[in-house]
Order: structure tokens, then sequence, then C-alpha cells
């Protein structure tokens, strides 16, 4: 590393055309210890007296008579087009800091300038300054520091941190090593080009530089990660010591980056691993670090977070884990499971979904949440999907030659894998191999893997349309797609995500979600699947609100290709709930957790020629919702899992055109009132009722409701004596 008495030695060129701006700045840099400050008035001189000089850091103000600031800079880079230059920009215009950092400068300092800006500004910069020049002048150690930011790079910064290890030892102190890594750097650095990239970690490693302290050593381990050594203080608090430069340096970019003319915001996330807690060899140091970068990354980004044992035991998990997916691909371990897709309307097989499943030796099935993440992270779903398209078609044209029929198959394809650029080779080549019809192969998408880029995720879809196959997109719902693009998107099928399946008969704000999607996708002329099926409850409530495909446990798991072969050759069909296709009556459901109330209702109201369904819970009562037309609720108000009102109140946002009446022992005057006001209840009855009255009060309810509706039922003939 480079001392404190050879940066104060540093020479160092003042440049102003006022004198006493130059005296001023000499002043201040003498009185903090540089001994060998040189001026200059007359801008037109100093290209040729750097070239003479050499001079270490050049300190440039930008509005100057005869030669301005940025000609400056060009006759400086003119004397040497690729190296380093070293100019720190003195200026009082805003829109000058951008240009002369795309000139070739290194830093920029306002007018009128902070004292300790302007120190310490000029303390990193001939750091780094003095730094290149050692790396340029010892030859073959030019390998050691990087070429961009001057700082020490891996294999350098590996070398001082075991020099910082062996002088912690002899002192018995400790030290710590903080692995830095921005945030989404990809998505500054694509858009806005190398050279804005490269200005940025240029930018960021003076700022790191800037709040590193005395006793922290930085280096530029590679793309946009960077290190830091940091020796203990001796007081024993070394962890707090880390803490808080983690906490300087998170500070230190809260203030906005200046890149081609807009302002930019970024975030680090930093691992820490510590000796002698954590380990006591550089290498082990440095994997620890990186573990517990990766963890901060994990957690959210924008974090700190500081090696733990029971890291290493997941990183080491990770890595077998790994490497059984890498010979699992080459000895071909996996297989497609198939889960069928039924229609709504019949009960029909229409089609099935692929799924990827892993028979690891040693281990049994494992979980696909248990691998297919880690395939996505190391880009190993590419190829594997690749296999996952080809297979898929072979399967189909083997059923096709069995005599089973044409069967689509839906094959998931991942982020990666769209944006890979070879998914349209892939599935060309899948359908001549195998000789398909391409309307047989559909491809479900994710919403987020179209919306990071939208324009460019059209023309791949259209291409692949143009090419016969189908395209959904699936889990729709939860990946925010603007509903502009939406229309553009030239797709077949919208999917609606497990997420708003599971509660779609008692959560009104899913219910009212999937009814959106069903209504929007119609209007669009998409058909619609639900995934995750499993309850009759749950098939009810789609088929009457005209889903028109459905996917889960309540029809079939997934299927291996020879049982879902069976399937097809039985011409098994989903089972119907009760009541999807019978004719309109006039319904009445009961809910009442007293079965002997039940009964008697029950008796008594069919005998009006009313249908009549009983619930013994608001669950049970949500689920015969979902699967039945019912006009009519009566609903007990004390129940032990939810009361009436709570009950009544979720109906009517459900179910609005039902009318609710609490029929009940127990009278809250108040809660009974607030529910009416609020719209739940229709009426109010207490238990013991009067039959009589009680059947003509739902009879006339009955008659309300077909005047508001138009409900094409019979009423039940009027009582004798009416």
């Amino acid at each position: 590393m480079i001392s404190q008495s050879s940066i104060f030695a540093a020479k160092l060129l003042i440049v102003d055309d006022q004198e006493i701006n130059t005296k001023l700045l000499e002043h201040i840099l003498l009185r903090a210890g540089y001994s060998n400050v040189h001026t200059e008035l007359d801008s037109r001189r100093v290209v040729a007296r750097h070239q003479a000089e050499q001079f270490d850091l050049i300190l440039l103000d930008m509005n100057m008579p005869h030669m301005d600031g940025f000609e400056v800079l060009a006759g400086l880079k003119a004397l040497n087009p690729l190296g380093y230059l070293p100019v720190l920009v003195v200026t009082a215009a805003p829109d000058h800091k951008l240009r002369a950092l795309n000139a070739g400068a290194r830093d920029f300092v306002s007018k009128p300038f902070d004292r300790m800006e302007v120190l310490t500004r000029i303390h990193n910069l001939v750091e780094v300054r003095l730094l290149y020049k050692a790396s340029r002048d010892y030859g073959e150690q030019l390998a050691h520091f990087d070429p961009l930011t001057g700082l020490p790079n891996r294999s350098q910064f590996r070398r001082l941190l075991g020099e910082a290890l062996e002088l912690a030892r002899s002192r018995a102190a400790p030290l710590d090593v903080l692995m830095l890594d921005l945030d989404h750097f990809k998505q500054i650095n694509d858009p806005l080009g190398h050279a804005c990239g490269d200005e940025l970690l240029c930018q960021l490693a003076l700022r790191l530089a800037a709040c590193r302290g005395e006793r922290a050593t930085l280096g530029r381990l590679g793309g946009d990660e960077f290190g830091l050594i940091l020796a203990g203080g001796g007081d024993g608090d070394d962890a707090s010591d880390a803490v808080a430069l983690a906490a300087r340096v998170r500070q230190a970019l809260r203030a906005p980056f200046a890149l081609a003319g807009r302002e930019v915001n970024l975030s680090v996330s930093i691992g820490v691993a510590s000796f002698p807690a954590d380990a006591d060899d550089a290498d082990t140091l440095l994997r620890y670090a990186d573990t517990a970068l990766s963890r901060a990354k994990e957690g959210g980004r924008d974090a700190c977070c500081f090696f733990t044992s029971g890291m290493n035991e997941r990183a080491q998990h990770r890595l077998e884990l790994e490497t059984g997916l890498r010979r699992a691909i080459e000895l071909r371990q996996f297989e497609l499971h198939y889960q069928p897709k039924a229609s709504v309307g019949d009960g029909r097989v229409g089609g099935a979904e692929a799924l990827l499943r892993w028979n690891r030796p040693g281990h049994g099935m494992v979980a696909p949440a248990g691998f297919i993440p880690l395939l996505e992270e190391t880009g190993l779903i590419v190829p594997l999907g690749a296999w996952i398209i080809f297979t898929a078609c072979h399967q189909i044209a083997a059923w096709d030659r069995q005599g089973l029929g044409a069967v689509r198959v839906a094959v998931n394809v991942a982020s990666r894998q769209f944006a890979s650029g070879e998914l349209e080779a892939v599935v060309a080549n899948a359908l001549a191999d195998s000789g398909i019809d391409p309307d047989l192969l559909e491809l479900e998408l994710t919403e987020g893997s179209l919306m990071s880029d939208a324009e460019a995720a059209i023309a791949t879809m259209r291409r692949l349309k143009a090419g016969g196959v189908r395209i959904s997109i699936d889990d729709f719902g939860t990946g925010y797609s603007s509903l502009a693009y939406l229309k553009r998107f030239p797709i077949d099928t919208l999917k609606i995500d497990i997420a708003f399946i599971r509660e779609v008969t008692s959560d009104a704000g899913d219910a009212a979600i999937v009814l959106a999607i069903i209504g929007m996708a119609h209007s669009l002329g998409l058909s619609v699947v639900a995934e995750g099926v499993e309850t009759a409850a749950q098939l009810g409530f789609l088929a009457r609100h005209h889903c028109d495909y459905i996917q889960g446990y309540y029809f079939s798991k997934p299927l291996p290709a020879a049982q879902f072969a069976e399937l097809l050759h039985d011409q098994r069909r989903m089972p119907l709930p009760d009541g999807m296709s019978a004719p309109p009556a006039p319904t009445l459901l009961v809910v009442d957790d007293d079965a002997d109330i039940l009964l008697s209702l029950q008796r008594l109201l069919r005998g009006d020629g009313y249908r009549v369904l009983t619930a013994g819970s608001a669950a049970d009562g949500f689920a015969l919702l979902a699967q039945h037309p019912v006009h009519l609720i009566l609903c007990e108000q004390r129940m032990p899992d939810m009361s009436g009102n709570d009950f009544l109140d979720k109906v009517k946002d459900m179910y609005p055109d039902t009318f609710r009446i609490v029929l009940s022992g127990h009278t809250d005057i108040a809660a009974i009132m607030e529910a009416i006001n609020r719209g739940s209840l229709y009426r109010f009855y207490t238990k013991p009722w009067d039959n009589r009255v009680l059947r003509d009060n739902i009879r006339a309810a009955f008659r309300h409701y077909w005047q508001l509706h138009g409900a094409r039922f019979e009423l039940p003939a009027p009582l004798p004596g009416e």
C-alpha cells in the first residue's frame, strides 16, 4: 500500500486564472502536509508542463480564458490516449461535472468548496494515482492492480490479506473481511453502456476509499465486487468496527451518482467474515465472506450479513446439490410427469402440463422446490429446458402412435431460457424431430420473463406463434403485467395462479380477482385455466363463473407417462359436483351448528317445494355457495367458527344477489342493526319461530328476489288460506 509520506510528497498542480484561488488552495494543501504544490494561471501552459513534469494530480478550473478546462482535458488525453488522467475538476457549473467525467477527469468538487471535502478527494485521488504509477513502474506487478480504478485486484488483495493475517496473529488482534457487491448493477450497465458502467465503478471506488478509514485496505475483486480488509483496533470490539464500516459504506452510496446526464441511485450488499472467530486463513475467510454476501443478497439486498457456521453448511449443501444436478443432466436422471387439464364443462381431459421430476439416487424423488430455483440460478435450466421440450414433443407423438389421440402438452419456459435466444431454434428442432402438429405444443411463460423487456418478448412470441405453437401466461395475476401490453401479447391462454384459488370460495378479494381474470381473458378471446384446484367447492365456483379448464389434485396429481396413457385409454372424466348441471330451482341455504335445527328447517321448507341445502359451519356454507346457485340464506348468529354477521358480510361481497336472513335465539340488537344498516342482512327473525309466519316470509323473500333479478324458477303455491 501507499504510505502517508508518499501521498503528501505527491506532485500537485493548481490551475486557475484567478491568483486568489490558486493561493487559497495552495495554502490549504501546504497546511494539510502536502509539500510539492505548484500553481499555473495560464491554462495554455498546462499540457506542456504536465508532459515535462508529470504531475500526480492536477486541480483544474473549468471556466478560464484563452483555453477552457475541456480543451485542457482534451490536450492531456492526447498525450496518452489510453492512460490515466490525474485530473480533479473544480467548477461552479453543474452541467460541467458530467461532461468533465466523460472527458476523462477522475472526480470533481463544486465551487464554493468545502475544505474537508477537497482534502478528502485529493487524498483519495493521489493514492489511486500512486498505486497506478507503482503498478506501471514495476512492469509484471501490473497484473496485481486493477487498470480501471487503480486498486489492488483479486490476486493482490488476497496477498495483502495474507500479510494482514500474519500481522494480526503476531499481535493477537482481530481482523474482518468485507465483500461488497452492487445491487442490480446489470440493470444500469446494460441500458447505459459499459462506458457508463466503468465510470460508475470509478466513482464508487472513490466513495469507498473516502469512507473506509485508516485501518481498512480496499481492493476491486472483479466486476462490481469490492473487498475491504479491516484490521482490528486492539479494543476487542472488532464486530462493532465492521458494523460501523458497513454502515459508512451504505451511507456513502445514499447520494445519487451522476451518469450520462441522469442521476442513478444505488445500494450495496455486504458480507463479513472474521478472524479468528470464523477462520484463520485467507482463502477460507474470502469464501466465508462471499457466502455471507450471498445471504445478504437473498435477504432483500441493501443489507449487511455476518457469516455463521449455518451458512457454511448451507453453502456445502448448495454445492453438493449443484454437483448432483450437473451429474443428473449427464446421466439423464430427470423425467417428466404429466398433470391432466380437465374441461370444466364436461370433465373431459383437454391436455396436460409437463412437470419436471428428479429421482435422485440415494434420495428418492426430490421436490421441485428443492432444485428448480438452483437450476435457474446456475443457468442449467437452459440446456435442461431444451431436453424438456424435446421429450414432451416425442411423448405427444408416442401417445398418438398408441391410438390415444392428439394430446396438447404445456411446457414451462424459465425466464433465462426465454431470454437465452435459443428457444426458437430448440422448439423448431423438437417439432421437426418428433413430427407432431405444432398446435399440440404449448409454451407457458411467466409475466416476469415477459415484462423485463416487453417489446423483445412480443417479437419473440410472434415468431413462435408464426411457427404454430400455442402460448400461455403462467401464474397470471402475480407478475404485475401491464394490461396495455397484455392485449399485445400473442397468447392463447391465461393460467390463474394457485394463490388466488386456495381461498376463492371464502375470500372476497381472491374471488374478485379470479372473476376479473376470467372476464378479461374471455373479452380478449383467451381461454382460462385455473391451477391448484383441490376441492369440489373450488371447482363449483369456477364452473359457475365459466372458467374453461382446471388442473389440480381434485382430478389428478401429475402422472408418469404410462399412467397418463392409462387415464386417456380409459377415457376418465373429472367428476362434476352435484348441482353444477341441475336446472335452476328456488334454493335456500340454512347455516346452523345445531343439527336438530337443520333437520327441522329442512323438513319444514322442503314441503313448500324449495331446494334446501344445510351447513353446520360457515366453512361448509362457503363450500355449498361455491357449488350451487343459492338465492336465500338463513343463518344462526352465534356459531363457534364465525359469527352469523361476519359470515353474511363475506357473502354480501362474494354473492351480492343473495337474500340474507339471521334466524337466531340470541338477540344482540346493536350487532343486528349494524349488519342491517351496512346491507349484510335482509331480515332478522328469532327462535323459536312460528312455522306459518316463517314459511310466509320466506315465500315473500323469494318473490322479492324474483322481482329484482328475474330468476327463472317457479314459486311454491300459496299457503292454505291465502
